[in-house]
């Protein structure tokens, strides 16, 4: 009699196991796109320009944090933690944002998978709990913004959860939007319309909050997009661009489930991934690569973020606009969760926001001859799709390469 129930149990593990096995598979191959670009990316970080050298300034920072806690449960895939070890994972976390950039209080955490009271975690409302923390460590309030992006009401499993912005400045307006909800005629939509997809998709979107600096109002996004669905990542990042305004100082962070674009050959089921791509073809500069041409680095190694015990790639990232310049990027945490974060410091670009928007011009035209230069027309899976799919497919890459800051480089305006 008392093996019933450990078999249900297996049956009900196993199954689950199908089904996002499946699931992800699926929306991999159903993102329109094939699996591997037919081209050799040239390996162009660090220097296709040199960007320009750091500000000699004794004035505080706009220090940047973003942090995906995996609901507080550590690094491990988990159903559920006592509150002690939760609260503890939150405590190293909060303990691990302030002490690796000790003399200025964070200005702005971004925070990815967050538990809003449930059920798994203890009921701890996560952003309002590190919120605290990081006040008893500063000495600084912080404003809370939630974004809750997915509810679960079975009893016994009740979840709240999704994206937070932690805030030490005074809050001008503020807003959770949901992807769902930005569908728009001229750009894809954001569902795969797989019916896996409709059972176990994970409900995504930004937090936009605007804050009033010291220097000035910062427009920051908190965003955490798709993990295996590269179709779905990529009109997200699409989407996202349309809530950049033209001319605001901006910072877009979060876990953007997609590396660096030099980085992106290397990634086995995502190598054509547009994703950093749409999200840097604007006025958005990845400090990390701003730096590493600064620096002469080789490679992005000392940001990678996940998995947080033997971290492999740089998936959680710092985006600014051209008016500010990155002073500093590092890695943050240990295994308080499956991923690390990562902090940012930056600077009014002031003079050199000048060679800052030639450099970050320099990378879109290296960019954009990448993906010129990965045409779909020599994909060697054409032959074996169906009649179509690969004329559909490219034009809903037009579609996205339209929307996008690439739009006049590619010569697609008014597509």
């Amino acid at each position: 009699m008392e093996k019933k129930p450990r078999r249900r149990w297996t049956r009900l593990t196993l199954g689950l196991a199908v089904v996002f096995v499946t699931h992800a598979v699926g929306a991999t191959l159903a993102s329109g796109r094939p699996t591997r670009c037919v081209c050799e990316g040239p390996a162009w970080l660090p220097a296709v320009a040199t960007a320009p050298a750091a500000l000699a300034t004794d004035a505080p920072p706009l220090r940047v944090v973003t942090y995906n806690l995996h609901s507080g449960l550590g690094p491990r895939l988990s159903f559920g933690k006592p509150r002690a070890e939760v609260e503890r994972n939150l405590r190293a976390i909060g303990a691990a944002i302030v002490d690796a950039a000790p003399g200025h209080a964070p200005d702005v955490v971004g925070l990815n998978e967050v538990d809003f009271d449930s059920r798994r975690s203890a009921g701890i409302d996560q952003a309002a709990f590190l919120a605290r923390d990081l006040e008893r460590r500063t000495g600084a309030p912080y404003a809370v913004v939630e974004g809750v992006t997915w509810v679960r009401r079975t009893r016994g499993f009740e979840v709240r959860y999704g994206n937070a912005a932690l805030v030490r400045h005074p809050v001008v307006r503020a807003e959770a939007l949901a992807f769902d909800d930005m569908d728009t005629p001229d750009l894809p939509g954001v569902r795969s319309g797989l019916l896996l997809d409709r059972l176990v998709r994970e409900g995504r979107g930004v937090v936009k909050v605007t804050i009033a600096a010291p220097a000035g109002e910062v427009d920051v996004l908190v965003t955490h997009l798709d993990a295996f669905a590269q179709a779905e990542r990529e009109a997200q990042a699409a989407h996202l661009l349309r809530h950049v305004g033209a001319g605001r100082t901006t910072v877009l962070l979060g876990d953007f489930n997609a590396v660096p674009t030099p980085l992106t050959l290397g990634r086995r089921f995502f190598r054509d991934d547009l994703t950093h791509d749409l999200l840097t073809s604007g006025g958005l500069a990845d400090a990390r690569l701003v730096l590493a041409a600064r620096d002469g680095l080789a490679n992005l190694a000392g940001w990678a973020t996940f998995p947080a015990d033997a971290p492999e790639w740089p998936l959680d990232g710092i985006l600014g606009s051209l008016d500010l310049l990155p002073a500093r990027a590092a890695v943050v945490g240990t295994t308080e969760s499956d991923h690390r974060g990562l902090v940012v410091d930056y600077h009014p670009a002031g003079d050199l926001a000048g060679p800052l928007r030639s450099w970050h011009d320099a990378v879109r035209r290296r960019q954009v001859a990448h993906i010129e230069g990965c045409a779909e027309g020599d994909d060697p899976h054409a032959a074996s799709l169906a009649p179509g799919a690969h004329d559909q497919r490219e034009h809903r890459r037009r579609r996205l390469l339209a929307g996008s800051g690439f739009a006049d480089l590619l010569g697609l305006r008014g597509e």
